[in-house]
């Protein structure tokens, strides 16, 4: 490997690490707000990247309130990481493309 390869290996190595931390800390603030979050896209497959996002499948009723909410927290956790994220409300969806999203990640 050479240097670039071993620089752009290393700076994946810690943004992937950044990631799962800031992940882990959003899953268990949504957890104690009655919130179900699902891990989908790169970051659950174990393919992430130096340029990718965090995607988020939130489950559930998804009112403005609670939206809000989900919005904030996720913001909260990965503000100043410079780390991307797409949040999937799974009532904006189908139920075949929710399946799809998990099935993808297994």
């Amino acid at each position: 490997m050479n240097k670039i390869d071993t620089l752009i290996h290393r700076r994946a190595n810690d943004r992937r690490k950044t990631a799962q931390a800031c992940v882990a800390r959003i899953l268990l603030n949504a957890k104690a707000r009655g919130v179900d979050i699902s891990v989908v896209g790169s970051l659950a497959r174990s393919s992430f990247r130096v340029h990718s996002d965090v995607d988020l499948l939130i489950h559930g009723s998804t009112d403005p309130a609670r939206r809000a909410m989900v919005e904030r927290l996720v913001a909260d956790q990965l503000r100043g990481t410079n780390i991307p994220y797409d949040l999937i409300f799974a009532s904006d969806i189908s139920a075949e493309r929710v399946q799809e999203l998990l099935n993808d990640c297994v």
